[in-house]
């Protein structure tokens, strides 16, 4: 049985009118992958919004559909995308980062042609409506997996993808890491990821609000007041190895093969010093993760050492992305960190 719509819905203006006054309602209006054009000031230009890729992340949702109940005229044209809502609307509505017994669409982007799966046909659809509109810049909104502040991450290092981010936030990641996410496809335009924050808080729904009303509303993204960013590099992805569990808990658990303390998202909020003290492992099995750089070396005994059944960081760094969702810590990763970061320039 099919789990994603075939084919794409295109709106116009016209379906701003008829746009259900809440969220949820909007949601219920869409049955597939929906790509809506709002028409700009200067019609010679499009900038392109994608948001919804995982179900369970709405703040960029919740800041699309406000927009469309607006009478607002954005300064450029815009081409708005919800990539999954069907993931979005299996209940418990907004909890689902993909279809049940499907794949997470983010890694799907660099699929190749002759991957006839579902998710990999929605993916190359949402590359498709990019490229129709050639589009000046790309944002793609997302929610961290755990609680935590706004950043961006991008794959270039350029003016304009900084002054993109500087938009939406003050913190950029820029990463060389592969995953098949939309952010590392070539559109021949600055394109950023943006991680607008926990998913369950207003703060981050309010970034995306006013993230989008600059974007939307700049007569030119690249131009004007300096952006002031801050900048991490060379991301070290932190993730299970084989079939190794893990459980969150104040305590060590004994039916997971590694625990991390329960507040262990809290550490995404600032950098992290070294000797912090992140779960418990058991000795005689060893210490089942892994950690890759962007050259895909392993790096967890740069990172993490371990004393008695504890494990800790072995060096100031920054995390991002630390989570407690069983689901994700275990099919994606645990969390990502820099070890390196630069000043605001």
């Amino acid at each position: 049985m099919s789990l994603l719509s075939a084919n794409p819905s295109y709106f116009d203006d016209n379906f701003r009118k008829q746009i259900k006054p809440t969220a949820l309602g909007f949601l219920r209006q869409l049955s597939g992958l929906s790509i809506f054009d709002i028409k700009g000031k200067d019609t010679s230009r499009t900038r392109v919004v994608t948001t919804l890729i995982h179900g369970n992340e709405p703040s960029g949702f919740i800041a699309s559909h406000l927009w469309l109940l607006s009478d607002s005229q954005p300064e450029t044209n815009i081409r708005l995308i919800i990539c999954n809502p069907e993931a979005a609307k299996n209940k418990p509505i907004f909890s689902h980062r993909y279809i049940a017994n499907s794949e997470d669409l983010n890694r799907y982007f660099s699929a190749s042609i002759s991957d006839s799966s579902e998710v990999a046909i929605r993916a190359s659809q949402i590359m498709q409506a990019i490229n129709e509109v050639k589009p000046e810049a790309i944002v793609d909104l997302h929610n961290t997996s755990g609680s935590s502040p706004a950043f961006a991450v991008a794959v270039n290092e350029c003016e304009k993808t900084l002054a993109l981010a500087s938009l939406f936030t003050n913190k950029i990641i820029l990463t060389g890491l592969s995953v098949g996410a939309l952010m590392e496809q070539s559109f021949n335009a600055p394109i950023i990821t943006l991680e607008c924050g926990g998913a369950s808080e207003i703060y981050s729904h309010q970034v995306a609000t006013d993230g989008l009303y600059n974007y939307f509303t700049r007569a030119n993204l690249f131009l004007g007041e300096e952006h002031n960013i801050l900048v991490h590099r060379h991301p070290i992805r932190v993730e299970l190895v084989a079939d190794a569990s893990v459980g969150f808990s104040h305590n060590r658990l004994p039916t997971t093969d590694i625990t991390l303390r329960a507040d262990v998202e809290q550490l995404n909020k600032d950098i992290t010093p070294a000797g912090e003290f992140l779960g418990w492992y058991d000795v005689k099995q060893g210490l089942p993760l892994q950690a890759i750089d962007e050259q895909g070396n392993e790096q967890i005994h740069q990172l993490i050492e371990t004393k008695n059944g504890c494990f800790f960081t072995r060096q100031t760094m920054q995390l991002f992305m630390v989570t407690t969702i069983l689901e994700i810590a275990t099919r994606d990763c645990l969390f990502y960190a820099t070890v390196k970061y630069l000043n605001k320039r």
